[in-house]
């Protein structure tokens, strides 16, 4: 593989734009990994196509200039938390949002148009603040359709709530996240760690 790009939301994007000192990679899990990899393979190239406020159509709308464009050999997704938060500020539940069924035409597309290796990666919440217990289930309900249609496709899933949440218990909600819903550098690092331990086994 020589080029592994990763698409998503605010968690993926990390500030990518805004800090050039990380080549465009943001400074969370994706530039973890990035420098991990680059130790043993500096050719390697990794880009970093997350989007602050991303939601899974906004991926879709960008799909052919932020990925097909540029010949991935392996795609990683990690999206769904902006959609379960449209869900619980507007009522437009995931089922009116066409969830399920934009997923499966990303993966679709992706599959169809591209030679590359797709991972899919669950979203996750933290109950920080506490008022976040009340979107868990829905959050629940995005991972609970990523992994079915990772299955039909015979693709990859790798579930972060519970180990991030599992974490958090350990060491506090703060030590991982900031806000119930991005990380610190603790859950990136976790993240990282159990992205590398998938990509070592293919």
């Amino acid at each position: 593989m020589k080029r592994l790009l990763f698409l998503g939301d605010s968690i993926t994007d990390c500030g990518r734009l805004w800090h050039p000192e990380h080549n465009g990679l943001g400074d969370g899990y994706v530039k973890i990994i990035a420098d991990f990899l680059h130790m043993e393979a500096p050719s390697l190239e990794i880009i970093n196509k997350g989007h602050d406020g991303f939601t899974l159509p906004a991926i879709l709308r960008n799909l052919s200039v932020d990925c097909l464009s540029l010949t991935p050999d392996l795609v990683t997704i990690l999206v769904g938390v902006n959609d379960v938060s449209i869900a619980m500020n507007t009522g437009k539940s995931l089922s009116q949002q066409h969830f399920r069924e934009n997923y499966s035409v990303l993966l679709d597309r992706l599959l169809s148009q591209s030679s590359a290796k797709i991972v899919c990666m669950g979203p996750f919440l933290f109950p920080y603040p506490q008022e976040y217990n009340l979107w868990i289930p829905t959050v629940l309900k995005v991972e609970e359709m990523t992994a079915s249609l990772a299955g039909e496709y015979g693709l990859p899933f790798l579930p972060l709530h519970k180990p991030l949440n599992r974490l958090a218990k350990e060491l506090g909600c703060p030590a991982v996240t900031t806000d119930g819903i991005h990380l610190t550098s603790e859950g990136h690092k976790l993240i990282a760690k159990i992205w590398l331990a998938h990509y070592y086994g293919i």
